[in-house]
């Protein structure tokens, strides 16, 4: 017999299931990058995860931009990261906060001198409109978080 939860239990349980997939597999692809980095071959890594050398290879790139280490003082190695946390319940909201409000984005790259150029352009990995507007769109921040997070940052 299976107990179903109330509708609104199950979506919230739900967010903060998908959240801790999303930390967890960030701490894969971080130790997968740390083994390789600390020597294990990319041969070995493959057979002891059950996938192809190309796989790893491609699991590789991800981590360097993904999964960079955990910034001292803080509770993740992206911004994103941290924002996951806090969703997968792993550190407080006001944590959360004072992390991103505290945290050092990237730049964004300066425009050109044709704009319809800069509208296709990636933005920047780093920065905070890729790193903390994912988590919001993810669902990893509420509305007033970005709010709040964004209007500290503009002081």
């Amino acid at each position: 017999m299976t107990i179903m939860m109330d509708r609104d239990r199950l979506f919230s349980s739900m967010a903060e299931n998908r959240a801790r997939e999303v930390v967890a597999h960030i701490g894969f692809l971080r130790n997968l990058r740390q083994l390789y980095e600390g020597g294990a071959t990319q041969k070995r890594l493959a057979e002891v995860n059950g996938v192809s050398q190309p796989a790893i290879s491609q699991m590789l790139q991800r981590a360097r931009v993904e999964a960079p280490d955990v910034r001292p003082g803080t509770h993740g190695g992206t911004a994103y990261e941290v924002a996951a946390r806090c969703a997968a319940g792993e550190i407080d909201p006001a944590t959360m906060r004072a992390e991103l409000i505290g945290w050092e984005y990237d730049k964004p790259m300066a425009p050109t001198a044709y704009p319809d150029v800069d509208d296709v352009r990636p933005q920047t990995e780093g920065g905070f409109n890729h790193q903390v507007g994912r988590a919001l769109t993810h669902g990893f921040l509420t509305d007033e978080d970005y709010d709040l997070i964004l209007d500290a940052l503009a002081d």
